[in-house]
């Protein structure tokens, strides 16, 4: 990599994170969008950026905790490109070893003058340069007598989740929850059965022919697990509609529904679409299917997916939910609600400094509210399946005891025969689905649970 390149891409991460944290944007918005004003990166500058975004994202309040000791004021008190151009640096010291010190320090400082700060650039190279040298001597809280404060340090976490999930798991549970939401997540796809691989290979065989892409497949039915996801612009089998890319867990929530094919389906909360075409997938007729979302964008991207699949007799419907299916009913509705998304946070660090305990409370009225106004539309004998990708009490159990508490011609359902064997291990009691972050199976953090109505 150039100086001039890597100057620049170091530029773009400190813009991203800029913008993530001040906006409260999602990373992969920030990154598509600076990503269309810089056309001439390439795909190794782009792998690059990735990295140093999402890491220090996943790091940041450690980064930060670092900078308060390396620094004689507030650090609350910085300019926001000023604080991110000290996380960019401190994280490439930290954690990227095949990236020199040296080279971390006097890019990252060519960086600031990029954005806007050049008056900044010889404090942050006096502060970067310190940090290269005492990176590892900086005061911890005592595990002991600070454990809250030691977990949310060493873990890159707000306090509060460490607060809240210090009463919902044992302490070293917690600690598997907490690393599991720094790592790298899988990478898993669900072969489309519908599709045939245009070589008449199977799947993991032609990605290994044409892409050098190593796979193992998993217990549950058409799962891929890949070592890295291909290049789709130039993957025909993704073209193709051969594989849509799904999280194992997502796809173990999806299967609860185990549509028959004369079921009438509403997917509440479609977009974009890994669900629907999952049902589809799985013997529902597309003609059967109701495809619902409010936000335009979300559904052109859920009427991509489907045409890519080649599932195009799917109803889509724009517009909130309840008001589009006013006299319906179904055999089954799937809602896929919207949530805190605490579950899926290695996907999404920036989660982690963008939610608040109030968008947790704000969440749990929103699904109570689409529970509540669904549970009517549910034909007798019918099944409503609810889903979130959160652990949150608020979210989960808490919240369908409320539902059944008001319902009471709802019950949970049985999951056997919707759960296979291996997945027996996160299926509750209570016949819920409840996948925390660092499981053995490297899944994302999920709950579900059928409510059927009664005959």
């Amino acid at each position: 990599m150039s100086t001039r390149q890597g100057t620049l891409t170091r530029a773009i991460a400190i813009d991203a994170l800029t913008h993530i944290m001040t906006r409260r944007i999602h990373a992969d918005t920030a990154l598509e969008r600076l990503f269309a004003h810089h056309k001439e990166l390439r795909p190794l500058d782009r792998a690059f950026i990735f990295e140093i975004v999402y890491g220090t994202l996943r790091w940041l309040s450690k980064m930060d905790w670092i900078m308060s000791h390396m620094i004689n004021r507030p650090y609350s008190s910085l300019d926001p490109r000023v604080a991110n151009a000290l996380r960019v640096g401190t994280y490439q010291i930290y954690y990227m070893d095949r990236v020199p010190d040296r080279a971390a320090v006097s890019e990252t400082v060519e960086a600031v003058k990029n954005v806007g700060i050049p008056q900044a650039a010889s404090f942050v190279n006096a502060i970067l340069r310190r940090v290269s040298r005492k990176a590892e001597y900086f005061p911890k809280p005592d595990k002991e007598k600070e454990i809250s404060e030691y977990y949310s340090m060493h873990y890159a976490h707000p306090k509060w989740m460490v607060d809240r999930w210090l009463k919902l798991v044992p302490h070293d549970r917690l600690e598997f929850l907490l690393s599991g939401n720094n790592a790298q997540p899988k990478n898993s796809v669900r072969i489309i059965n519908q599709n045939a691989v245009p070589t008449g290979e199977n799947l993991a065989t032609f990605l290994l022919r044409e892409h050098g892409v190593e796979s193992q497949f998993r217990p549950l039915k058409h799962v891929l697990r890949l070592a890295e996801l291909p290049p789709f612009h130039s993957c025909e089998a993704f073209k193709q509609g051969c594989y849509i890319v799904q999280d194992e867990a997502a796809q173990l929530a999806a299967s609860l529904v185990a549509p028959q094919p004369d079921d009438l389906i509403l997917d509440a909360c479609a977009a974009p679409g890994g669900k629907t075409i999952h049902l589809v997938d799985s013997g529902a007729r597309p003609q059967n299917i109701t495809a619902c979302d409010n936000a335009q964008k979300r559904i052109a991207i859920l009427q991509a997916n489907l045409e890519r699949v080649k599932m195009t007799e799917v109803n889509v419907v724009k517009g909130e939910v309840l008001e589009c299916i006013v006299g319906k009913q179904f055999n089954k509705i799937l809602l896929d609600a919207p949530c805190s998304s605490l579950g899926v946070i290695r996907r999404h660090p920036e989660i982690k400094w963008l939610r608040t305990p109030a968008e947790i409370e704000k969440n749990a009225k929103d699904q109570e509210r689409l529970l509540n106004g669904l549970a009517p539309h549910v034909a007798p004998a019918g099944e409503l399946i609810y889903v979130v990708c959160s652990n949150e009490r608020e979210e989960t159990s808490d919240q369908i005891h409320r539902f059944l508490e008001t319902h009471s011609d709802f019950e949970i359902a049985s999951l056997d025969g919707r759960v296979h064997d291996y997945y027996r291990k996160y299926v509750t009691p209570r016949n819920e689905l409840l996948i925390y972050p660092g499981n053995q199976d490297d899944l994302d953090g999920f709950y579900a649970v059928v409510l059927r109505r009664q005959g």
